[in-house]
C-alpha cells in the first residue's frame, strides 16, 4: 500500500534474530476505497484500534492493552496482546505483540478520527478498576456510536494476568451500559445480539458488585454465547431505564414542532431513546426511486443524562459520527436550556 514500508531491526543488542517492524503513516490508511483487499483492510482496522488504545492511555509508559495480535504463526491465532507506548503527547505510537514479537510504529495519527486524547480539561470522577471477561471487552470495542468518553474507557482496558481490567467511573459505566442496551435493541443479527445481551448482563452485575474486591463476575456459557440465567437488556420501554419521562416527552414535542407540517413528508426530526441519553436524528425521504423506500438518518445532537446529579449535557456530532461535549453550555437540570441552545446554534455546529 502507498506510504507503507517494512524494515528489519535487531530487537536487543544480544539477540541474533530479526523481527519485522511495520512503519506506517496513518494518513495512508484513512478513507480506504471499498475495493481494498481484505488483508489490507484488516491491517488498517488493527492500526485504528492501536491508535485508540494508545491515546486512551497515559503518555510515557508502556502498557498491555486488551487488543489481541492479528498474526497467525503456524496457522494458529497468536495468543499475545498488544503493548502500546506513546512517549510524548504527539510523538509516534510504538506497539509490539507480547508473544510473537510482531512490532511497529505509527506516525501522523494526530487529530485522526481514532485520536482519543482529551482536547481540553473535563470534570473527572473517581475511577474503579472493574474485571470483565475477554469476550465482553471484544464486544464493547465493536460498538460503533460510542461517545469519546466511553470509547476512551473501552480502549483503555488493560490486561493484568488473565484478567481484563476496565478503568471506569460510575458515571461512564452507567453511560456504557446504556450504549450496550441501545445497540442490542437495534441489532438485527441474532449472534451479535446475544453477545451484546451477555455484555449488558456482565456490566450490570459488575456494577452492582463493584464494592467487592475483586468484583464477582457472573458465570457465562460459551455454548450459548450468553450469560446463564441472565436477563436481556430492555427492548420495549426505554423510558424505564432511568430517563425522566417528562423530559423525553419534551424533546419529542420539540422535534415535532421544529419541522413545519407541510414539510414532514420530506424531512422530520425524531428522538431516539436509549438507556442514558436521547439522540436527535434528522430523517429524510429518498430523493429518487432508485435508492429504495428507506429514509436516511443522520444524528444531529445528543442529550446525555447523568442520574447521580440529575443534569443533562449537550453533545455535538463530528463528521465521523462521534459525539463530543458541547463546551459553551454547562450541564443543566433544565432540559429546556439545552434545547434553546440547540435551536440557537450560535456556532453553527449542529445545523451547519
Amino acid at each position: 500500500m502507498p506510504g507503507l514500508t517494512i524494515r528489519a531491526e535487531r530487537m536487543g543488542s544480544e539477540s541474533s534474530t530479526f523481527c519485522s517492524v511495520l512503519v506506517t503513516d496513518l494518513r495512508h490508511f484513512l478513507d480506504l476505497p471499498d475495493k481494498v483487499p481484505g488483508p489490507a483492510r484488516r491491517l488498517a482496522e488493527q492500526l485504528y484500534d492501536l491508535v485508540r488504545a494508545a491515546t486512551a492511555g497515559d503518555t510515557g509508559a508502556a502498557w498491555v492493552s486488551a487488543l489481541r495480535c492479528r498474526r497467525r504463526p503456524g496457522n494458529r491465532a497468536c495468543a499475545g496482546r498488544m503493548l502500546v507506548l506513546r512517549t510524548d503527547p504527539s510523538g509516534p505510537i510504538v506497539w509490539e505483540c507480547s508473544s510473537c514479537g510482531d512490532a511497529g510504529r505509527i506516525s501522523d495519527w494526530e487529530d485522526s478520527p481514532f485520536d482519543l486524547r482529551r482536547r481540553r480539561p473535563t470534570p473527572t470522577h473517581p475511577v474503579h478498576p472493574l474485571r470483565i471477561p475477554d469476550e465482553v471487552a471484544t464486544t464493547l470495542r465493536g460498538i460503533i456510536l460510542l461517545d469519546a468518553d466511553c470509547e476512551r474507557v473501552v480502549f483503555g482496558a488493560r490486561v493484568e494476568g488473565d484478567d481484563i481490567i476496565l478503568p471506569v467511573s460510575d458515571v461512564d459505566l452507567e453511560e456504557l451500559i446504556g450504549y450496550v442496551a441501545a445497540d442490542a435493541n437495534h441489532e438485527p443479527n441474532r449472534r451479535r445480539r446475544q453477545r451484546l445481551d451477555a455484555a449488558f448482563t456482565v456490566l450490570t452485575e459488575v456494577a452492582e458488585n463493584r464494592a467487592e474486591n475483586p468484583p464477582r463476575l457472573p458465570r457465562t456459557s460459551a455454548a450459548s454465547g450468553g450469560t446463564a440465567g441472565a436477563a436481556s437488556p430492555p427492548r420495549s420501554a426505554p423510558a424505564a431505564t432511568g430517563l425522566p419521562e417528562l423530559d423525553i416527552a419534551r424533546v419529542q414535542r420539540w422535534c415535532v414542532a421544529r419541522v413545519p407540517e407541510h414539510a414532514r413528508h420530506q424531512v422530520r426530526l425524531e428522538c431516539e431513546v436509549a438507556a442514558r441519553h436521547l439522540t436527535i436524528v434528522e430523517r429524510r425521504a429518498p430523493w429518487c426511486a432508485d435508492v429504495g423506500p428507506e429514509w436516511t438518518s443522520l444524528p444531529i445532537a445528543r442529550l446525555r443524562y447523568t442520574k447521580a446529579t440529575k443534569t443533562w449535557s449537550l453533545y455535538w456530532r463530528d463528521r465521523n459520527l462521534r459525539f463530543h461535549a458541547y463546551d459553551l453550555l454547562p450541564p443543566s437540570p433544565h432540559l429546556e436550556t439545552l434545547l434553546t441552545e440547540l435551536d440557537r446554534d450560535p456556532t453553527c455546529i449542529f445545523w451547519g
